[in-house]
Protein backbone atom coordinates (compact mmCIF):
# COMPACT_ATOMS: atom_id res chain seq x y z
CA UNK A 1 0.00 0.00 0.00
CA UNK A 2 1.21 3.39 -0.66
CA UNK A 3 2.20 6.11 1.57
CA UNK A 4 -0.07 9.17 1.02
CA UNK A 5 1.42 12.38 1.27
CA UNK A 6 -0.49 16.10 1.14
CA UNK A 7 1.58 18.42 0.41
CA UNK A 8 0.23 21.82 1.35
CA UNK A 9 1.19 25.04 -0.44
CA UNK A 10 -0.05 28.59 -0.94
CA UNK A 11 0.06 29.43 -4.78
CA UNK A 12 0.14 26.50 -6.96
CA UNK A 13 1.40 26.44 -9.66
CA UNK A 14 3.92 28.77 -9.08
CA UNK A 15 7.05 29.50 -11.28
CA UNK A 16 9.45 30.34 -8.40
CA UNK A 17 9.08 27.17 -6.83
CA UNK A 18 9.75 24.08 -9.17
CA UNK A 19 11.78 23.00 -6.82
CA UNK A 20 8.76 21.49 -4.72
CA UNK A 21 7.21 20.45 -7.96
CA UNK A 22 10.24 18.50 -8.29
CA UNK A 23 10.13 16.83 -5.29
CA UNK A 24 6.71 16.30 -5.43
CA UNK A 25 7.22 14.38 -8.68
CA UNK A 26 10.18 12.49 -7.34
CA UNK A 27 8.24 11.03 -4.36
CA UNK A 28 5.68 10.02 -6.83
CA UNK A 29 8.42 8.18 -9.19
CA UNK A 30 9.38 6.09 -5.79
CA UNK A 31 6.13 4.53 -5.52
CA UNK A 32 4.38 7.66 -3.14
CA UNK A 33 0.77 9.24 -3.13
CA UNK A 34 1.01 12.72 -3.70
CA UNK A 35 -2.25 15.31 -3.25
CA UNK A 36 -1.47 19.35 -3.39
CA UNK A 37 -4.06 21.30 -1.16
CA UNK A 38 -3.34 25.11 -1.92
CA UNK A 39 -4.65 28.14 -0.90
CA UNK A 40 -5.34 29.47 -4.41
CA UNK A 41 -4.54 27.42 -7.58
CA UNK A 42 -3.84 29.25 -10.77
CA UNK A 43 -3.70 28.63 -14.39
CA UNK A 44 -1.37 25.82 -15.22
CA UNK A 45 0.17 27.99 -18.13
CA UNK A 46 1.28 30.17 -14.40
CA UNK A 47 3.72 27.23 -14.40
CA UNK A 48 7.21 27.12 -15.85
CA UNK A 49 6.65 23.13 -15.71
CA UNK A 50 3.20 23.02 -17.39
CA UNK A 51 3.78 19.97 -19.27
CA UNK A 52 5.41 17.72 -16.04
CA UNK A 53 2.14 19.03 -14.46
CA UNK A 54 -0.58 18.16 -16.68
CA UNK A 55 1.48 14.63 -17.59
CA UNK A 56 1.62 13.77 -14.10
CA UNK A 57 -2.06 14.46 -12.88
CA UNK A 58 -0.84 16.94 -10.18
CA UNK A 59 -3.01 19.86 -11.45
CA UNK A 60 -6.05 17.95 -12.29
CA UNK A 61 -5.98 16.75 -8.56
CA UNK A 62 -5.11 19.69 -6.97
CA UNK A 63 -7.91 21.16 -4.58
CA UNK A 64 -8.18 24.27 -2.65
CA UNK A 65 -8.11 24.02 1.17
CA UNK A 66 -9.47 27.90 1.29
CA UNK A 67 -13.36 27.67 -0.44
CA UNK A 68 -15.47 30.33 -0.95
CA UNK A 69 -17.86 31.21 1.47
CA UNK A 70 -21.08 33.10 1.20
CA UNK A 71 -20.82 36.60 2.46
CA UNK A 72 -24.31 36.61 3.28
CA UNK A 73 -24.21 35.53 7.22
CA UNK A 74 -27.55 33.23 7.18
CA UNK A 75 -26.45 31.43 3.69
CA UNK A 76 -22.91 31.03 5.35
CA UNK A 77 -25.04 29.35 8.32
CA UNK A 78 -27.30 27.07 6.37
CA UNK A 79 -24.32 25.59 3.86
CA UNK A 80 -22.26 25.59 7.30
CA UNK A 81 -24.73 23.14 8.98
CA UNK A 82 -25.39 21.20 5.09
CA UNK A 83 -21.62 20.38 5.62
CA UNK A 84 -22.19 19.16 9.23
CA UNK A 85 -24.69 16.72 7.93
CA UNK A 86 -22.70 15.63 5.70
CA UNK A 87 -19.95 14.92 8.12
CA UNK A 88 -21.77 14.05 10.62
CA UNK A 89 -18.84 11.80 12.68
CA UNK A 90 -17.09 14.50 12.90
CA UNK A 91 -19.15 17.02 14.65
CA UNK A 92 -16.46 17.41 17.43
CA UNK A 93 -14.23 18.26 15.41
CA UNK A 94 -16.56 20.81 13.41
CA UNK A 95 -17.53 22.76 17.08
CA UNK A 96 -13.80 22.74 17.92
CA UNK A 97 -13.25 25.39 15.57
CA UNK A 98 -15.48 27.53 16.66
CA UNK A 99 -13.01 28.27 19.69
CA UNK A 100 -12.83 32.16 19.32
CA UNK A 101 -10.21 32.18 21.89
CA UNK A 102 -7.54 29.86 20.01
CA UNK A 103 -8.34 30.47 16.48
CA UNK A 104 -9.61 34.32 16.56
CA UNK A 105 -11.57 35.47 13.58
CA UNK A 106 -10.99 32.05 11.42
CA UNK A 107 -13.47 30.57 13.96
CA UNK A 108 -15.70 33.61 14.34
CA UNK A 109 -16.20 33.90 10.40
CA UNK A 110 -16.66 29.99 9.80
CA UNK A 111 -13.33 29.82 7.75
CA UNK A 112 -11.93 27.31 9.86
CA UNK A 113 -15.20 25.25 9.73
CA UNK A 114 -15.06 25.11 6.15
CA UNK A 115 -11.68 24.40 6.00
CA UNK A 116 -11.35 21.67 8.64
CA UNK A 117 -14.28 20.03 6.15
CA UNK A 118 -11.25 19.94 3.24
CA UNK A 119 -9.06 18.33 4.97
CA UNK A 120 -11.35 15.72 6.76
CA UNK A 121 -11.36 14.30 3.56
CA UNK A 122 -7.76 13.77 4.25
CA UNK A 123 -7.80 12.79 7.42
CA UNK A 124 -6.28 8.91 6.89
CA UNK A 125 -2.78 10.38 5.04
CA UNK A 126 0.02 9.21 6.41
CA UNK A 127 2.22 12.42 6.00
CA UNK A 128 1.22 16.08 5.41
CA UNK A 129 3.97 18.48 4.20
CA UNK A 130 3.63 22.06 4.54
CA UNK A 131 5.71 23.98 2.27
CA UNK A 132 6.31 27.56 4.23
CA UNK A 133 5.72 28.17 7.73
CA UNK A 134 2.11 29.47 7.40
CA UNK A 135 0.97 26.61 5.64
CA UNK A 136 2.56 24.61 9.16
CA UNK A 137 0.80 26.47 10.64
CA UNK A 138 -2.61 25.70 9.59
CA UNK A 139 -1.23 22.34 9.99
CA UNK A 140 -1.05 22.69 13.41
CA UNK A 141 -4.51 23.90 13.69
CA UNK A 142 -5.98 20.96 11.84
CA UNK A 143 -3.93 18.63 14.02
CA UNK A 144 -5.20 20.45 17.03
CA UNK A 145 -8.85 19.96 16.26
CA UNK A 146 -8.20 16.17 14.93
CA UNK A 147 -9.11 16.81 10.97
CA UNK A 148 -5.91 15.13 10.34
CA UNK A 149 -4.25 12.07 12.06
CA UNK A 150 -0.57 11.82 9.84
CA UNK A 151 3.04 12.98 10.35
CA UNK A 152 3.39 16.56 9.71
CA UNK A 153 6.60 17.53 8.18
CA UNK A 154 7.07 21.77 7.77
CA UNK A 155 9.85 23.08 4.93
CA UNK A 156 11.01 26.69 5.65
CA UNK A 157 12.32 28.66 2.56
CA UNK A 158 13.29 31.96 3.51
CA UNK A 159 11.03 34.82 4.57
CA UNK A 160 9.41 32.78 6.52
CA UNK A 161 12.01 32.32 9.32
CA UNK A 162 12.82 36.10 8.90
CA UNK A 163 11.97 38.03 12.00
CA UNK A 164 13.22 41.30 14.10
CA UNK A 165 13.74 42.04 17.93
CA UNK A 166 10.61 44.19 17.67
CA UNK A 167 8.27 41.27 15.95
CA UNK A 168 10.14 38.06 17.36
CA UNK A 169 7.84 37.86 20.15
CA UNK A 170 4.75 37.51 17.93
CA UNK A 171 6.61 35.10 15.85
CA UNK A 172 7.87 33.38 18.48
CA UNK A 173 4.28 32.47 19.51
CA UNK A 174 3.04 31.98 16.04
CA UNK A 175 5.18 28.92 15.24
CA UNK A 176 5.36 27.93 18.56
CA UNK A 177 2.30 25.00 17.97
CA UNK A 178 4.08 24.51 14.49
CA UNK A 179 7.63 23.48 16.09
CA UNK A 180 5.58 21.51 18.66
CA UNK A 181 3.29 19.61 15.68
CA UNK A 182 5.99 18.89 12.98
CA UNK A 183 7.75 16.17 13.64
CA UNK A 184 10.37 17.42 11.25
CA UNK A 185 10.93 20.51 10.17
CA UNK A 186 13.12 21.42 7.18
CA UNK A 187 15.36 24.66 5.77
CA UNK A 188 17.18 24.69 3.30
CA UNK A 189 20.41 26.74 4.39
CA UNK A 190 22.73 27.45 8.26
CA UNK A 191 21.34 30.59 7.58
CA UNK A 192 17.72 30.28 7.47
CA UNK A 193 18.57 27.80 10.09
CA UNK A 194 20.04 30.47 11.90
CA UNK A 195 17.03 32.56 11.90
CA UNK A 196 14.62 29.40 13.09
CA UNK A 197 17.09 28.76 16.64
CA UNK A 198 16.12 32.89 17.04
CA UNK A 199 12.54 31.76 17.06
CA UNK A 200 12.94 29.03 19.43
CA UNK A 201 12.65 25.94 16.83
CA UNK A 202 13.79 22.94 18.78
CA UNK A 203 17.47 21.82 17.25
CA UNK A 204 16.92 17.83 17.13
CA UNK A 205 13.35 18.31 14.68
CA UNK A 206 15.83 20.23 12.19
CA UNK A 207 17.36 19.00 8.99
CA UNK A 208 19.03 21.71 7.20
CA UNK A 209 18.64 20.08 3.36
CA UNK A 210 19.60 22.34 0.77
CA UNK A 211 16.80 22.55 -2.04
CA UNK A 212 18.37 21.19 -5.16
CA UNK A 213 18.85 21.31 -8.79
CA UNK A 214 17.56 18.95 -11.68
CA UNK A 215 21.19 18.41 -13.24
CA UNK A 216 20.08 16.05 -16.47
CA UNK A 217 17.75 19.25 -17.24
CA UNK A 218 20.77 22.30 -16.22
CA UNK A 219 23.47 20.42 -18.42
CA UNK A 220 27.08 21.23 -18.28
CA UNK A 221 27.84 23.42 -21.23
CA UNK A 222 31.59 24.55 -22.04
CA UNK A 223 31.66 28.01 -22.57
CA UNK A 224 34.34 29.75 -25.33
CA UNK A 225 35.07 33.24 -24.24
CA UNK A 226 36.08 35.65 -27.55
CA UNK A 227 36.73 39.55 -26.80
CA UNK A 228 33.32 40.19 -25.19
CA UNK A 229 32.10 38.69 -21.54
CA UNK A 230 28.77 37.93 -20.97
CA UNK A 231 27.13 38.47 -17.90
CA UNK A 232 23.88 37.62 -16.30
CA UNK A 233 21.72 38.00 -13.28
CA UNK A 234 18.57 35.80 -12.70
CA UNK A 235 16.21 36.81 -10.22
CA UNK A 236 13.24 38.60 -8.94
CA UNK A 237 13.20 42.49 -9.47
CA UNK A 238 12.97 43.12 -5.99
CA UNK A 239 15.49 45.30 -3.92
CA UNK A 240 16.80 42.78 -1.87
CA UNK A 241 18.06 41.13 -5.56
CA UNK A 242 20.22 43.87 -6.30
CA UNK A 243 19.88 44.08 -10.05
CA UNK A 244 21.09 48.09 -8.56
CA UNK A 245 24.19 46.84 -7.74
CA UNK A 246 24.63 44.93 -10.41
CA UNK A 247 23.87 47.92 -12.66
CA UNK A 248 27.01 50.11 -11.27
CA UNK A 249 29.35 47.55 -11.79
CA UNK A 250 29.14 47.44 -15.27
CA UNK A 251 29.30 50.91 -15.62
CA UNK A 252 32.63 50.68 -13.63
CA UNK A 253 33.86 47.77 -15.74
CA UNK A 254 32.62 50.52 -19.00
CA UNK A 255 34.80 53.21 -17.97
CA UNK A 256 37.62 50.72 -16.81
CA UNK A 257 37.01 50.14 -21.22
CA UNK A 258 35.97 46.80 -21.00
CA UNK A 259 33.36 45.43 -23.32
CA UNK A 260 31.17 43.65 -21.35
CA UNK A 261 27.66 42.50 -22.09
CA UNK A 262 24.65 42.48 -19.24
CA UNK A 263 21.50 40.50 -18.88
CA UNK A 264 19.32 41.07 -16.11
CA UNK A 265 16.20 38.52 -16.36
CA UNK A 266 13.01 38.51 -14.20
CA UNK A 267 10.08 40.57 -13.11
CA UNK A 268 8.61 42.50 -10.37
CA UNK A 269 8.52 46.39 -8.90
CA UNK A 270 12.12 47.24 -9.48
CA UNK A 271 11.49 46.88 -13.38
CA UNK A 272 10.90 50.83 -14.30
CA UNK A 273 13.46 51.93 -11.54
CA UNK A 274 15.86 49.49 -13.13
CA UNK A 275 15.42 51.18 -16.59
CA UNK A 276 15.57 54.07 -15.51
CA UNK A 277 18.87 53.58 -14.00
CA UNK A 278 20.75 51.88 -16.98
CA UNK A 279 19.52 55.26 -19.09
CA UNK A 280 20.45 57.40 -17.07
CA UNK A 281 23.94 55.96 -16.94
CA UNK A 282 23.82 55.41 -20.31
CA UNK A 283 24.20 51.48 -20.35
CA UNK A 284 21.17 50.60 -23.37
CA UNK A 285 24.14 48.77 -25.56
CA UNK A 286 25.57 46.95 -22.44
CA UNK A 287 22.59 46.11 -20.89
CA UNK A 288 19.59 44.73 -21.38
CA UNK A 289 16.58 43.23 -19.54
CA UNK A 290 13.96 40.60 -20.01
CA UNK A 291 11.26 39.21 -18.40
CA UNK A 292 10.90 36.17 -16.33
CA UNK A 293 10.64 32.93 -18.51
CA UNK A 294 9.97 29.24 -18.48
CA UNK A 295 12.73 26.89 -17.12
CA UNK A 296 13.58 26.52 -21.07
CA UNK A 297 14.23 30.14 -21.48
CA UNK A 298 16.47 30.42 -18.31
CA UNK A 299 18.20 27.26 -19.26
CA UNK A 300 18.80 28.90 -23.08
CA UNK A 301 20.00 32.77 -21.42
CA UNK A 302 22.48 30.77 -19.09
CA UNK A 303 24.10 28.96 -21.92
CA UNK A 304 24.75 31.88 -23.62
CA UNK A 305 26.72 33.63 -20.74
CA UNK A 306 30.09 33.06 -19.25
CA UNK A 307 29.57 34.64 -15.76
CA UNK A 308 26.84 35.01 -12.95
CA UNK A 309 26.65 37.69 -11.22
CA UNK A 310 24.34 37.65 -7.69
CA UNK A 311 23.74 40.37 -6.81
CA UNK A 312 21.70 39.83 -3.60
CA UNK A 313 21.79 42.10 -0.34
CA UNK A 314 19.76 42.78 3.02
CA UNK A 315 16.98 44.54 2.22
CA UNK A 316 15.72 47.57 4.23
CA UNK A 317 13.53 45.08 6.57
CA UNK A 318 16.64 42.89 6.63
CA UNK A 319 15.52 40.39 4.58
CA UNK A 320 18.49 38.20 2.82
CA UNK A 321 18.57 36.00 0.53
CA UNK A 322 17.54 31.97 2.11
CA UNK A 323 19.81 30.12 0.05
CA UNK A 324 19.94 31.30 -3.93
CA UNK A 325 18.74 28.18 -5.95
CA UNK A 326 19.63 30.35 -9.32
CA UNK A 327 23.39 30.03 -8.11
CA UNK A 328 23.29 26.03 -7.91
CA UNK A 329 21.11 25.79 -11.08
CA UNK A 330 24.25 28.55 -13.06
CA UNK A 331 27.01 26.14 -11.80
CA UNK A 332 24.97 23.14 -12.73
CA UNK A 333 25.55 24.53 -16.33
CA UNK A 334 29.21 25.47 -15.95
CA UNK A 335 28.83 29.28 -15.26
CA UNK A 336 31.34 30.42 -12.54
CA UNK A 337 29.32 32.80 -9.69
CA UNK A 338 30.40 36.24 -8.39
CA UNK A 339 28.28 36.81 -5.54
CA UNK A 340 28.20 39.31 -2.18
CA UNK A 341 28.36 37.84 1.35
CA UNK A 342 25.12 37.92 2.06
CA UNK A 343 22.53 35.36 3.76
CA UNK A 344 22.94 31.51 2.43
CA UNK A 345 24.16 32.50 -0.96
CA UNK A 346 27.89 31.80 0.17
CA UNK A 347 26.59 28.25 1.21
CA UNK A 348 25.65 27.60 -2.37
CA UNK A 349 29.35 28.80 -3.67
CA UNK A 350 33.06 27.10 -3.00
CA UNK A 351 34.70 30.11 -2.70
CA UNK A 352 37.97 30.64 -4.73
CA UNK A 353 37.12 27.23 -6.92
CA UNK A 354 33.16 27.79 -8.46
CA UNK A 355 33.37 31.94 -7.90
CA UNK A 356 34.11 34.80 -5.47
CA UNK A 357 31.84 35.78 -2.43
CA UNK A 358 32.46 39.81 -2.05
CA UNK A 359 31.88 42.07 1.00
CA UNK A 360 28.56 43.03 0.63
CA UNK A 361 27.46 46.00 -1.59
CA UNK A 362 30.99 46.13 -2.19
CA UNK A 363 30.62 47.15 -5.85
CA UNK A 364 34.58 48.21 -6.58
CA UNK A 365 35.19 44.21 -5.55
CA UNK A 366 32.56 43.01 -7.22
CA UNK A 367 34.14 44.61 -10.18
CA UNK A 368 37.39 43.58 -9.82
CA UNK A 369 36.14 40.04 -9.47
CA UNK A 370 34.53 40.11 -12.70
CA UNK A 371 37.62 41.89 -14.13
CA UNK A 372 39.77 38.89 -13.44
CA UNK A 373 37.41 36.77 -15.77
CA UNK A 374 38.25 39.07 -18.48
CA UNK A 375 42.24 39.18 -17.90
CA UNK A 376 42.35 35.29 -17.39
CA UNK A 377 39.23 33.75 -19.68
CA UNK A 378 40.50 30.02 -18.68
CA UNK A 379 38.85 30.42 -15.05
CA UNK A 380 36.03 30.79 -16.82
CA UNK A 381 35.98 27.23 -18.02
CA UNK A 382 38.27 25.92 -14.99
CA UNK A 383 35.89 27.20 -12.41
CA UNK A 384 32.97 26.28 -14.44
CA UNK A 385 33.65 22.64 -14.38
CA UNK A 386 34.55 22.84 -10.51
CA UNK A 387 30.93 23.99 -10.22
CA UNK A 388 29.55 21.40 -11.97
CA UNK A 389 31.26 18.63 -9.71
CA UNK A 390 30.56 20.42 -6.77
CA UNK A 391 26.53 20.97 -7.81
CA UNK A 392 26.63 17.44 -8.69
CA UNK A 393 27.87 16.50 -5.33
CA UNK A 394 26.16 19.11 -3.14
CA UNK A 395 22.87 20.28 -4.75
CA UNK A 396 21.58 17.43 -7.05
CA UNK A 397 18.03 17.42 -6.50
CA UNK A 398 17.54 13.67 -6.38
CA UNK A 399 19.87 13.58 -3.54
CA UNK A 400 18.15 16.63 -1.85
CA UNK A 401 14.94 14.53 -2.31
CA UNK A 402 15.93 11.43 -1.19
CA UNK A 403 16.84 12.95 2.03
CA UNK A 404 13.13 14.33 2.14
CA UNK A 405 12.00 10.70 1.55
CA UNK A 406 13.91 9.20 4.75
CA UNK A 407 11.84 11.74 6.42
CA UNK A 408 8.58 10.18 4.64
CA UNK A 409 9.57 6.65 5.74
Amino acid sequence: MKLKVIHILDIFPSKSETFVINLILESIEKGYSAQILANRILNSKDSSQESLLLESGLYKNAETFNPNIPQNKLKRILLAIKVLLYNIRYMPVFFKTLNTKRYGLKAKTLKMWFQASIFLKYREADIFHAHFGKNGKLLSEMKDIGAIKGDIITSFYGYDTFSTDNDRTYFKNYYKSTFVTSNNIVTSSRYLFNNLICLGVPEHKVLINPVGVNIDLFRYRNRVYSNRLHIITIGRLIRLKGQHLGIDVIKILKDRGYNVQYTIMGDGDEYHALIDKIEKLELKEEITILKGGSQEKVLEELYKNHLFLMTSIKDDLGREEGQGLVVAEAQSTGIPIVCFNSGGVPETVLKNKTGFVIEEGNINEMANAVEKFILTPDLIVSMGKDARCFVEENFNNKIQSQNILRLYK
